[in-house]
């Protein structure tokens, strides 16, 4: 394979959580250019790109708001369209479903039928589209299966409010929801979250504290408020994941259940780089997803740049070989 280049879009606190910088210094070692592209600048002057790779969701969700996003995101799109054969890691369509937990949900619970032999599900979910009363909300909850205790998240799956969620034990509580919103039931998982890191056909599961167990007859609680990013960070310590005396569960999930979710996530979504959230029900063992991810940090995966440099060189190839955009970025 001969070297290719790369742009690299990335919103500075990626780039530096990813440590780009030391990334292309890896590469260069490999005959790989990799080159930090800036979106304020023409793209057409600092090409041309073999593949970019990018994480274009602050532009995205900024755009439906602001005018200045909607140029850059633009400008980008006329760029990629003008350039057939670069490849792009990963498509915007796909990047933009992702980002709408109302569109992921959905594809986790359309899962549920394919990896029923593995024992991979979703929990129940409802939509909240719109202000609504907390009877109501009830009875939709009834329909969809949806029971207390319950997770609100927002609907937008990016930025810092993505990540401020609340379990909900009651009724009364459904006052504190802010839509548009997701309802999730709360699944007792023994305070473990297995965090699963996709880079094209490679995949690692890393472990991550996480909510402690909640008993469903726990009306009289008052909602609880959290930062899902704090609570799962690696040293995490909070009361909120310690568990009351009880001993976590500390059994991996199974390997082959992964790699087959992996492989479906794959096909579904058409990309290569995104996380899933696991979590092992404590009372049927079932392996349930509750969220996937875009481009996620990748932390605690040591083989992440020798993966992300394979993959890489294998879009290259593909390129090379005349495999064209759409089979490649698939990471098929």
């Amino acid at each position: 394979m001969s070297g290719g280049r790369v742009g690299f879009c990335l919103s500075d606190k990626k780039r530096k959580r990813m440590n780009l910088d030391a990334f292309a210094v890896f590469c260069e070692g490999h005959g790989v250019d990799v080159v930090q592209i800036d979106l304020t600048r023409p793209l057409v002057h600092q090409g041309p790109f073999d593949v970019i790779v990018h994480k274009l969701s602050d532009v995205i969700v900024e755009a439906e708001q602001d005018s200045q996003s909607q140029q850059l995101l633009a400008n980008f799109q006329s760029y990629v369209s003008a350039h057939p054969a670069t490849v792009l890691l990963d498509p915007l369509p796909a990047m933009t479903r992702l980002l709408d937990r109302f569109a992921s949900y959905r594809i986790m619970s359309e899962l549920r039928e394919s990896l029923r032999d593995w024992s991979i599900c979703s929990p129940p979910y409802l939509e909240i589209h719109r202000a609504s009363e907390p009877p109501s909300i009830q009875q939709a909850m009834m329909t969809q299966g949806v029971s207390f205790p319950l997770i609100c998240k927002t609907r937008v799956a990016h930025g810092s409010l993505s990540h401020e969620m609340s379990l909900i034990f009651s009724g009364g509580g459904l006052e504190d929801i802010r839509p548009p919103c997701v309802l999730q039931s709360f699944v007792n998982h023994g305070a473990v979250l297995h965090k699963v890191f996709v880079v094209g056909d490679r995949h690692f599961c890393v472990e991550r504290p996480s909510l402690k167990n909640f008993p469903s007859g726990a009306c009289d609680r008052k909602t609880i408020f959290f930062n899902s990013h704090e609570v799962s960070k690696p040293e995490s310590n909070s009361d909120l994941t310690a568990l009351d005396g009880q001993t976590a569960s500390r059994a991996p999930p199974s390997s082959e259940a992964v790699a087959a979710l992996v492989g479906e996530l794959r096909v579904q979504l058409g990309m290569a780089l995104f996380g899933v959230d696991l979590i092992i029900s404590i009372h049927t063992h079932t392996l349930t997803v509750i969220d996937i991810n875009i481009f996620p940090g990748y932390e605690g995966v040591p083989q992440f740049f020798s993966s992300l440099l394979s993959h890489i060189e294998s879009v290259l190839d593909q390129r090379q070989a005349g495999g064209g955009p759409s089979a490649a970025t698939t990471g098929l």
